[in-house]
């Protein structure tokens, strides 16, 4: 959830949109969200037009409890899911649509099938992680290596930063000159 693609606003508000469409590059899926009166709008068409090709996207048309729109899946591509936010209408049937689009296959074991992209991250991950413990004397290869692992992870979660990293370093360590 971004500050929206909308264009105008303020310097704050645009600098919300440029890392909105950043956020876009590494995403996995999209939510269109549009009021299921109006539809699609030209700004939304435009918006649409400007997504990262080969990204997933789920068109959801909100509000049906303003119309005579029950909460139902149709298939296309995108595929649509209309929903009521207000009322709660259809948030299964989207819920169902995200688990899919995330790779979830409910199986014998009800285990989660990440994506490949995913399990590259880890290993990545894994990798600096144990590079790391065999530097813990030399706090700067240690910390290197931490940052690297950070940043396989931030691959798929997208949320700490190097400086979130090194913040948490430097709040639990003493590390003099």
């Amino acid at each position: 959830d971004t500050a929206g693609l909308r264009e105008g606003g303020d310097e704050v508000e645009r600098l919300g949109i440029e890392r909105t469409w950043r956020a876009l590059e590494g995403a996995d899926v999209a939510l269109l969200v549009t009021d299921s009166v109006d539809g699609l709008t030209a700004g939304d068409r435009e918006i649409v037009s400007r997504l990262p090709q080969g990204l997933a996207r789920i068109h959801v048309l909100n509000k049906i409890d303003l119309t005579d729109k029950t909460p139902t899946i149709r298939s296309g591509d995108p595929p649509e899911v209309l929903v009521s936010a207000k009322t709660g209408a259809g948030m299964d049937l989207l819920r169902a649509m995200l688990l899919q689009a995330a790779g979830w296959e409910k199986s014998a074991e009800n285990l989660f099938v990440a994506r490949e992209r995913h399990l590259r991250a880890l290993v990545e991950a894994s990798g600096h992680l144990a590079a790391a413990a065999v530097q813990q004397e030399r706090w700067e290869f240690f910390a290197e290596e931490l940052r690297l692992a950070q940043r396989a992870l931030r691959g798929i979660t997208g949320e700490f930063t190097a400086d979130d990293l090194l913040g948490e370093i430097f709040s639990r360590f003493c590390i003099g000159k």
